[in-house]
């Protein structure tokens, strides 16, 4: 079937991002192939084991992937999921503080998150929190904190949304 160029990078993106979700699922990085493998770059391949497949490189990636490059395709196509990923990462935990004037009946944390990934605006505090930074040239700023172990809660939403589009997109119906 051929798709469209905007599903094309959709399509292509969701699979790179589930491609590395399932090595991580069958701890590739432990495996005799991988000890073997000859890697032009040794110094990957080694610090790569360290760190691991599902390391924050990895992390930012799959939110850029899924959130950034999709967004106003899939926010149009499923607007009511999509505002759902707002009450989702309100209700994980996160810490969010916010002076953008349109977040005065609550933060709009899907597009904060979006921004502050797109402009590599994002820090860790290893193994405990991911923390997002939006600022806009009127001084707003919206910073918004989120534990590290509930990250996957926001991904595995955001994953929903992209496996529904994708359906449509094989089946050939769009709502």
């Amino acid at each position: 079937m051929n798709y469209s160029q905007s599903d094309n990078l959709l399509i292509q993106s969701y699979l790179t991002i589930s491609f590395l979700t399932e090595l991580k699922n069958i701890n590739f990085l432990d495996s005799e192939y991988y000890e073997n493998a000859g890697f032009k770059d040794k110094f990957v391949k080694e610090n790569f084991a360290k760190i691991g497949i599902d390391n924050q490189g990895s992390l930012l990636m799959f939110i850029y992937a899924m959130l950034v490059v999709p967004r106003q395709l899939l926010q149009q196509h499923f607007p009511t999921e999509f505002s759902g990923l707002n009450v989702t990462i309100g209700n994980i935990g996160s810490k969010a503080n916010s002076t953008y004037s349109e977040d005065v009946n609550g933060i709009g944390y899907v597009r904060h998150i979006r921004n502050a990934v797109a402009h590599a605006k994002v820090s860790f505090e290893p193994n405990r929190t991911v923390a997002f930074r939006d600022e806009n040239n009127r001084g707003e700023i919206c910073s918004i904190e989120i534990p590290l172990d509930k990250v996957g809660i926001f991904l595995t939403k955001l994953q929903a949304i992209f496996i529904a589009y994708i359906e449509q997109v094989k089946t050939g119906f769009r709502a």
